[in-house]
């Protein structure tokens, strides 16, 4: 053995044993607690107050909006809604690999009017641009999820409720009469997952999405570094109801099963009765399971690079998962849409419709209800230009052949 190597090693083996005789036996690697590396901080009790602001907003790119955001969320609130987890990777290569698709346009077509309206899973949309579950909105504006919803109704297009609003899910259905799905972090306790679906279901949820990305939680250092805590103050509005005491109530809502598997979205879908949406998927793999499992739709998405960071943007994940799926089911996106270029990109590569969080809670900061709508707005507006310079007519004709061949995503 070479002799350097011998005495690495062999350092190695005494510095290990000094510490097992000064601290106890040394653990073995499969001796590491379960839930090493996921304490959380416990809640604030300090008040915590969002914007009040009530206004439209003058938007000339949804980049620029965040800057302007911050200007008016609390730090600690601010940091929670933009940063991602780990160096923010992700969350950056989101936006980046929109940027490395070009459009081949194909004037002369004859286009002037354009069809922005999409179906899915029995909902009508204005566009195929959605609010997708973002928890917390009260951290923003006062209004909370009411105020998103309020938009979301305005400009016909679907909302995606968060467990972790800070309004009950049938507060916020009565603000949004139109399309609305319920994402849900699954619980340990069946008893309280079949509740939230039962209730989902009464308040005219027509859908619900199990998130599969987020049930280990990788360190976000903006939290850490503003030490922020989640204000009790706003409220958790999807707390069990069948447990009086409201702090254990939020403990039995936040105490997610962390060995989710198949078997679970399965029951989900039998005792709801409702479509499930696998949220959370990046692997063409787990993508084609869900399919052959009798899931109604595949969610692609790394949750704003918030839960993992390190993996691949959700639109270099596209083309690999459509492929997969086949059609068999729709595919829905979200992470880095900022442009009406790529909503287009993303439907080209095989969405059926794309999210948009964070610039939606922005406006929300600037502006309430008007200041949502009118980041909507303005990406329904700009992918209806984008269409016309492309030569689609409807969101139908958008396909791949609009697509630079061999771009790299």
């Amino acid at each position: 053995m070479n002799l350097m190597r011998r005495d690495f090693l062999l350092s190695g083996s005494l510095a290990a044993a000094a510490i097992g005789s000064a601290n106890g036996p040394v653990l073995a690697q499969n001796a590491v607690p379960a839930e090493a590396g996921m304490q959380q901080p416990p809640p604030s009790t300090a008040p915590y107050e969002g914007s009040k602001a009530n206004q439209k907003i003058r938007i000339i790119n949804l980049i620029e909006i965040e800057a302007e955001a911050q200007k008016v969320i609390p730090t600690g609130g601010f940091g929670y809604i933009s940063s991602g987890s780990g160096a923010n990777w992700t969350r950056r290569e989101n936006m980046a690999a929109f940027e490395r698709i070009r459009i081949d346009p194909q004037p002369l077509g004859g286009v002037a009017k354009v069809d922005l309206s999409v179906e899915i899973l029995g909902s009508k949309l204005s566009m195929p641009i959605f609010v997708p579950p973002m928890g917390s909105h009260g951290l923003a504006h006062v209004t909370k999820e009411a105020g998103t919803a309020k938009a979301a109704h305005a400009v016909g297009t679907l909302m995606l409720t968060s467990t972790q609003a800070n309004l009950s899910m049938e507060e916020i259905a009565a603000n949004n009469p139109g399309p609305k799905w319920f994402q849900h972090y699954v619980q340990a306790d069946r008893g309280i997952v079949r509740e939230l679906l039962q209730r989902a279901k009464a308040a005219g949820y027509t859908a619900i999405a199990p998130t599969i990305d987020n049930l280990f939680a990788y360190p976000r250092e903006e939290n850490i570094r503003n030490e922020f805590r989640p204000p009790l103050s706003l409220g958790k509005g999807n707390a069990p109801r069948s447990i009086s005491d409201p702090v254990a109530a939020n403990a039995a809502l936040n105490n997610r099963k962390r060995d989710l598997n198949w078997d679970d979205l399965e029951f989900i879908k039998k005792e709801s009765g409702l479509p499930v949406i696998v949220k959370g998927v990046l692997s063409p793999k787990v993508a084609a399971m869900a399919v052959k499992r009798g899931m109604d739709a595949v969610y692609i998405s790394n949750h704003g690079g918030r839960s993992f960071d390190g993996v691949q943007a959700t639109v270099s994940a596209l083309p690999r998962i459509a492929e997969a799926v086949d059609g068999a089911v729709p595919i829905i996106l979200d992470g880095g849409i900022r442009r009406g270029t790529d909503v287009f990109k993303a439907l080209a590569l095989g969405a059926t419709i794309v999210g948009c969080g964070r610039p939606v809670l922005y406006g929300l900061a600037l502006g309430g209800t008007l200041g949502a709508q009118s980041v909507l707005e303005y990406l329904r507006d700009n992918f209806a230009l984008v269409m016309r310079l492309a030569g689609t007519a409807s969101v139908r004709d958008i396909s791949a052949e609009y697509l630079v061949p061999g771009a790299e995503v």
